[in-house]
């Protein structure tokens, strides 16, 4: 909460290859009044140029990306924007997955099968970190 009683807004970059996915996850974290999307990405290239230029304090990201494995992006992430934290969240979670994804700096991991609330929480306790 800042000083005047306000929820501090957590900005929020998304990171996966499938735009429907992508759009639920707009829609769920813009419902709340403390979250904003600011950026999307469903390349690591695209992710790359929207880390650039965009101000975030979460990345939602997807480990298996058309191009690549968002693992190898986390390390962008991080010198483009060292406050932000990293959240992976995918349908393969592999345990190699999710040690390598750890090893690169991963704040968290989630299942896509994760309940919205569980996703939401989860993004507010990093963003506010």
């Amino acid at each position: 909460m800042t000083g005047e009683g306000l929820a501090t807004l957590t900005r929020i970059m998304l990171v996966d290859d499938h735009p429907d996915f992508r759009d639920l996850m707009v829609t769920l974290l813009q419902n709340q009044p403390d979250l904003e999307v600011v950026a999307q990405a469903g390349t690591m290239a695209e992710a790359r140029s929207q880390a650039a230029t965009s101000k975030f304090d979460v990345v939602v990201l997807d480990l298996g990306l058309p191009d690549g494995n968002g693992a190898d992006l986390i390390g962008e992430l991080r010198e483009a924007n060292p406050d932000g934290a990293v959240l992976i969240m995918s349908a393969s979670l592999h345990p190699t997955n999710i040690q390598r994804a750890m090893r690169e700096g991963a704040d968290e991991v989630l299942d896509k099968l994760s309940t919205p609330a569980e996703v939401v929480g989860t993004v507010r306790r990093l963003g506010n970190a």
